[in-house]
């Protein structure tokens, strides 16, 4: 009895299978069409989702440094910064480099910079996080490459009146041994750039400054020596516009630092003062190098005068 009903229930299953085709073959037809709609909108969602948006140039911002700073105009894009810090001119097979403050940290020739990942909010804002590199010695036979000091900062361009404007405001983890010596974790930073163009001259003016405060994880001792609590530099420059994409400038480095061995925390003692001369090519929006010299104005001897180079550029 069991089989008979089964078998009936198959062919009965069948026959309406059968009377059924044309509905059900229209029904799987528009179900299909709906079906292709509804994946090409997702398809259209998910490529609007993963396309690296391309922002508008920022037009407060003219400077080919600070356009280059400010990075990709991409949503998403990698920055890379790179610097090269020579022996001294009168002496090249020299690996170190000039250190009139006796400043802890390494002295050596090196090839640096750091590699970071950018997500861009806007035209004129975005948020990076990345790590240091640096080659010591790199054409002295290289000693050694470290990755170091990971990071995450935010910066912003914007312009007050004929004011070019950039500010950062970061924070890193302290890595290097030197300072990992002497106590110190971590560093607070604050970095601001200005310029201004004087008319259609060719001349502008400008204004570097930079507040770095460290972070300790103990008290300090007489070992750390010349150890800070934090450090202010101006950085004044003049600059003359060759061309859009190319110029020449001079700009001078006045640094303070307030030394842990005293107690007094606005104590400032002043760094030894030093000068650039140099010039800056920006190959595109987002490629810029610089090459220079720095000396010590008081003590302007070929002993103490190294060339450098400094270049930013950013990929997607």
């Amino acid at each position: 009895m069991n089989r008979g009903l089964l078998l009936a229930t198959l062919v009965t299953w069948s026959f309406a299978a059968q009377a059924q085709t044309s509905t059900t073959t229209l029904s799987t037809t528009s179900a299909t069409s709906t079906s292709e709609v509804v994946t090409q909108g997702s398809t259209l969602k998910m490529d609007s989702v993963l396309k690296n948006k391309k922002f508008e140039d920022d037009k407060d911002i003219t400077d080919s440094r600070l356009k280059a700073d400010s990075g990709s105009l991409s949503r998403y894009s990698l920055k890379f910064a790179l610097s090269y810090y020579g022996p001294p001119i009168g002496d090249l097979s020299n690996k170190k480099q000039p250190n009139p403050d006796g400043s802890i940290g390494n002295n050596d020739t090196s090839l640096g910079g750091s590699i970071s990942g950018r997500y861009r909010l806007d035209s004129k804002s975005a948020i990076s996080m990345g790590t240091g590199v640096s080659a010591l010695t790199p054409f002295h036979g290289s000693e050694r490459t470290d990755i170091k000091t990971p990071f995450v900062s935010y910066d912003r361009n914007t312009r007050l009146g004929n004011v070019q404007m950039r500010n950062s405001y970061g924070v890193s983890v302290t890595t290097v041994q030197e300072y990992l010596d002497v106590g110190q974790y971590a560093t607070l930073s604050y970095d601001n750039s200005l310029v201004y163009n004087i008319g259609a001259s060719g001349f502008a003016v400008g204004m570097d400054a930079s507040l770095s405060y460290f972070l300790y994880n103990r008290d300090y001792e007489k070992k750390d020596r010349t150890a800070g609590r934090y450090y202010l530099g101006w950085y004044p420059q003049v600059k003359y516009n060759v061309t859009d994409k190319f110029n020449m400038y001079t700009s001078v480095a006045v640094g303070f630092t307030n030394p842990r061995a005293r107690e007094d925390q606005f104590a400032m003692l002043n760094r030894t003062t030093s000068q650039r001369l140099g010039a800056g090519y920006a190959f595109t929006r987002d490629i810029y190098l610089s090459t220079f010299l720095n000396f010590y104005p008081k003590d302007l001897r070929t002993e103490s005068t190294t060339v450098s180079f400094s270049t930013v550029f950013s990929i997607l």
